[in-house]
Order: structure tokens, then sequence, then C-alpha cells
């Protein structure tokens, strides 16, 4: 099965396709990834060797005109692949999967939350569906994506299916589905020859919660990886403390007398500055899992911020996954961007399953 990753990262949609498709008997092959961030496309290409990379910004790879308004249900001209190596690829890719940036829309945006330039990148998603005639797609976002001013989900669908795609949008938790954090994730399902089955495939697949406990107990260090993947970072003197105390008075939320002077008084985020609980899933893993001041990271049993290991496998990635990270050069600001922005790849099953009748269709 082939396939086309935009927006890819570090490569968790791509894990989760490799992985749903050889439980169903299907070899995934990767065409081309793309993604402004050379160390991340290092790492995708280590594990999946797509034919292509692109670290060129992807609006600069195929062009296109809509109508913002909405009134129009297709493009004001039709989507063209201005790179002519991907061009070849036309008519010859069965999936095209992606997360467009989600800072525009983004609940920690406060800047400009909802109405961002940033949100029309999601656009790039149905033009470069229309312009190779890829017949399935599955685009990821944050649910605030169905707030966004600019109406991208409702004209992206209008568009689809005025090429024909039969179309699900809806919310998907990644606790429901073996990942062990409440991560809610946003996605709409495409495709030209089969009727996504996305309700059913949910409702079949949903399991029982996972709990930080269950997949980061009594980690012990793997020998021959990266230390990297072990040893936190340094914090200061004053975080050190706040954790400390949190550790020493069991408690699960800072004091106000504690907290710094700008989270004292009307704060909205208590869960910053938090500790995690061993007995239940994480909380959104997000780029900031290194600092106690960016989100509740900070470890349920021992006074210290959870590792790159442990973070990484709360977005369901294998502890294998990130063994070569000295030899692709990956720092530890690398890491905490790839694990905090990817899709947790058990996200992508249940996806997978609602286009298996559009597969066997493509095979035949």
């Amino acid at each position: 099965m082939t396939y086309i990753d935009l927006f890819c990262g570090g490569g968790g949609l791509s894990l989760g396709i490799h992985h749903a498709l050889s439980q169903f008997g299907y070899d995934a092959r990767l065409l081309l990834a793309a993604d402004k961030d050379p160390a991340a496309l290092r790492l995708v290409a280590k594990h999946f060797k797509p034919i292509l990379q692109r670290t060129t910004p992807i609006e600069d790879l195929v062009k296109y005109a809509i109508d913002l308004s909405g009134e129009l249900d297709d493009f004001v001209t039709h989507p063209q692949i201005s790179d002519r190596q991907i061009l070849q690829f036309k008519g010859k890719v069965d999936l095209l999967v992606g997360g467009p940036p989600c800072q525009g829309h983004s609940n920690l945006n406060n800047k400009t939350r909802r109405y961002d330039q940033r949100n029309l990148l999601y656009y790039l998603m149905p033009a470069f569906a229309v312009a190779l005639d890829i017949p399935n797609i599955i685009i990821e976002n944050v649910t605030a994506i169905r707030s966004a001013s600019e109406r991208v989900v409702g004209i992206t669908e209008k568009i689809l299916a005025q090429h024909g795609y039969k179309i699900f949008t809806g919310v998907v938790n990644g606790v429901d589905f073996g990942v062990a954090q409440t991560r809610s994730r946003h996605f709409l399902v495409a495709s030209k020859t089969t009727v996504p089955g996305v309700a059913e495939a949910l409702s079949s697949l949903k399991t029982d919660p996972l709990t930080f406990d269950c997949i980061n107990s009594d980690l012990s260090a793997i020998p021959g990886y990266p230390d990297i993947l072990e040893i936190n970072g340094n914090l200061s003197k004053e975080n050190l403390e706040r954790i400390k105390h949190l550790h020493e008075t069991d408690s699960f939320e800072l004091s106000n007398d504690l907290r710094p002077d700008c989270h004292k008084d009307g704060h909205t985020y208590p869960a910053v500055y938090g500790r995690m609980r061993g007995d239940a899933p994480a909380g959104t893993i997000t780029t900031g899992f290194g600092s106690p001041g960016r989100g509740r990271y900070i470890h349920p049993y021992q006074p210290r911020m959870i590792t790159i290991r442990e973070a990484a496998r709360i977005q369901s990635f294998p502890d294998w996954y990130f063994k070569d990270a000295d030899e692709l050069g990956l720092n530890r600001n690398n890491l905490h961007k790839i694990i905090g922005d990817a899709v947790p790849s058990l996200m992508v099953f249940p996806l997978i399953l609602s286009l298996l009748g559009a597969f066997s269709k493509g095979q035949n």
C-alpha cells in the first residue's frame, strides 16, 4: 500500500500506518515524507525509507486557490503539483495522511487563537489529494480546529464531496485505544471507493484505559540505548524545590504561594507545576514535557520530571524508535519537539480499519 505523509514530523502517523496495515497482511510503502523539520525527517527516513523527502515548505509544492467565503464548493483553480518528481506519483498513491500545524487553533495559543494564517495550511491536504488523484485521506488536527474562524474543516468537506469523496469527521480520544494519555484529536477520513466505517471501527476497538504505571512502571535503562532518553535536562533551583515539595507533602497540585508570580493570580492552567498520577492516564504530552512550568509532567513517584523515554511511551512510541537518536544527531530539543508534536500511532489503527474496504478494492 503506497502512501504520502505531509507534515510528517517524527513519524507518528507513519508508524501507525505500518503497524496497522501489517496486522491486515499489507506492506506499507512511503512515497513522500515532507516536513520543514530536518531532524524529524531524518528519523522518518531511518525507519520508513521514503522514496522522496522534502523539507521545502509544503505550500510551495502545490498551487491552488480557495474561495475562503465557503460559497464555492470547489477550488477556484484546480490544484497543480509544482514538483516534477512528486508529480510522477499521480494516480499511484493509495493514501494521503497528514497533520497540518495546529498552533493556529491550539488552546495554548492565546494570541491568535481561532484565527491564524497557519490554519489555512489545512487546505494543502485536499489540494494534494485532488492534484495527485489520491483516493483515501486521513487528516489529523487538534479538536479546536472545528472552531477555527476560517471554517477549514467545513470548506474542506465541501471540496472533497465535490470530487467524489465520502467523508467522516469526528474526535478520537487516544485513551480509548491503548494510548496511556487523555489526548483527543480531530480526524477527517475520506475515501472515493468506500464509506469510511470509522464509527464502527472505533466502537469495536475501544478498550479500557491504560495508566502511567501500566507502561512506565520500574523502567530500567536499556544497554546500548542513548543516555539522553533516560537523563533529565537541568532545572532551576526554584523548580527543583517545587518538585521536592510536591513529593514530600504527597501533593499533586502546587499551592499558589509556591508558584511564580505570574501564576499566582488568575492562571487558567492548574495542571502546570503538577505531579502526575501513576494510577491514571497522563494528560496531553506537549513539547514542554521537560519543564514543570509547561504542564503536569512531574514523575508520580520520584522527585524529577518524566524522561524522554517515558514521554515517548505515553505517546505510544516503542523504545526502539529512538535507539538511533545519537547516530541521527537528535538533541534534547529535537526529541521534545518530535515526541510532543506526534500523533500517537495507536490512534491510527481504527482509522486504517475503517478504510480496509477501499484498500482491498485498490488491490483488485
